[in-house]
């Protein structure tokens, strides 16, 4: 399991204006840097962050995608997703 990639493209998309933009214009090929699991790929796309929660991935980070609204992710969508797969 890679989650410590996802945690590495989290913090990167908090900091990098430039990589957020790359990952709304072509989010398949700005993933394609990090090695990811197909499942963890998978869920990134769909914005699936309970799958990525069990997964491994830390829930605060997680939680950093919203302000940025990235993977189809919404302040009112986010806390019905993360608890998708508790």
């Amino acid at each position: 399991m890679s989650s410590y990639a996802v945690h590495k493209m989290i913090k990167r998309i908090q900091r990098d204006p430039a990589f957020r933009q790359q990952l709304q214009q072509d989010p398949q090929a700005a993933l394609r840097e990090y090695p990811l699991t197909d499942a963890e790929r998978t869920a990134l796309l769909a914005g699936d962050v309970g799958a990525l929660h069990a997964l491994g991935v830390h829930g605060y980070l997680l939680s950093r995608l919203v302000p940025f609204g990235l993977f189809g992710l919404t302040a009112q969508n986010y806390p019905e997703r993360i608890r998708s797969h508790s």
